[in-house]
């Protein structure tokens, strides 16, 4: 029979839990002679806001609670690495958002946006140093030496295949022909990378043997390129009161995402009106119809399912323990299932 992983915890405590231990290490930047810094800190973590979603869902940190629990460890243990993957990832959107033009986040306006470019940058930078301080709270909760050096190699790995992939998205923007190979290659670092980071983490400090370690790995790095790819569809398909974007906002913004590479290569209509540069909203709606009618959106959704399927079958062969094993999966499926 399968045994519980100790001590047991609901999702809600972990993610109370996640809230306590980033504000903790946030509590590093406060300062009376420098209250600002503290301030858009928190301001972008959504602690201006409390009892909304404009911070984010902490997707990332719980996968490292959970994965820790299935792995037979002790979720509490985790904490300082679930809040340092928070971090990484939140110092990645501050930059993203910089280098993306964007205005507005999750319904209120962008760091840069807000207190301007440089101040933003330097915010973001913080955020980088507060992950990698806060992993020193691993020791002080029994964590081998050892063990959090692992940690912290897999989070520099994620940090550098994050750079590695905003570089390719970055740089497909200037370039006419990009495959779906290398589109994969962007979105296994921009996204896939820190998730599979995430749930490896929580592995490690469960002390399971390396193996057990990859198969986490690889949940996440598929779950990662499922998500994203849901992404792709949402940016195109997907409602906004829903995606909190414009409708069609993927095809305004010109984004060489799964459903238009495809489109580029099977339909010479699509390539037309790609070509064209149209970007009014009937020419956007035009767009998305022949996308859908050249295959787009069934080829995209099947390589969703098929991602997902691979990351569960990956989840399942680690052998995670109950209850936790089942919230994966019900949060795996959540977040390959959103609404278009």
């Amino acid at each position: 029979m399968i045994q519980s992983a100790a001590p047991e915890a609901s999702v809600q405590e972990m993610l109370l839990s996640i809230e306590k231990e980033l504000k903790e290490s946030v509590g590093a930047l406060k300062s009376d002679s420098h209250p600002a810094l503290s301030e858009m800190v928190e301001y972008h973590f959504g602690w201006h806001d409390p009892g909304s979603q404009s911070g984010g869902k902490r997707v990332r940190p719980l996968l490292t609670l959970l994965c820790c629990a299935a792995a037979g460890g002790n979720w509490q243990e985790a904490l300082p690495a679930a809040a340092a993957v928070e971090l990484i990832h939140n110092f990645s959107l501050v930059h993203d958002d910089i280098e993306d033009r964007s205005a507005s986040r999750r319904g209120r306006e962008t760091l840069w946006h807000h207190w301007g470019i440089a101040q933003a940058i330097n915010t973001g930078d913080a955020m980088f140093v507060l992950a990698f301080r806060t992993c020193d709270r691993l020791l002080a909760n029994g964590l081998r030496a050892e063990l959090v050096f692992e940690v912290l190699k897999h989070l520099t790995g994620a940090c550098l295949q994050l750079t590695i992939g905003q570089h390719l998205d970055l740089r497909f923007e200037a370039e006419d022909q990009v495959t779906e190979e290398e589109y994969q290659a962007m979105i296994n670092g921009k996204t896939s990378s820190l998730l599979a980071a995430a749930c490896a983490i929580g592995a490690l400090v469960a002390g399971v043997p390396e193996s057990s370690v990859q198969a986490y790995n690889s949940f996440g790095r598929h779950l990662g390129l499922g998500f994203q790819m849901l992404d792709d569809i949402l940016g195109i398909w997907g409602r906004p009161e829903e995606t909190g974007k414009p409708v069609r906002d993927d095809l305004r913004m010109r984004k060489k995402s799964l459903p238009v590479l495809f489109g580029l290569r099977a339909s010479p209509e699509f390539e037309a009106w790609w070509a064209s540069g149209s970007r009014g909203e009937q020419e956007l709606d035009e767009m998305a119809v022949v996308l859908e009618r050249c295959g787009a959106l069934t080829h995209s959704r099947d390589a969703v399912r098929s991602h997902t399927d691979l990351a569960l079958a990956r989840l399942s062969e680690a052998m995670p323990l109950q209850p936790a094993a089942e919230e994966l999966r019900n949060l795996a499926q959540r977040l390959v299932s959103r609404k278009s």
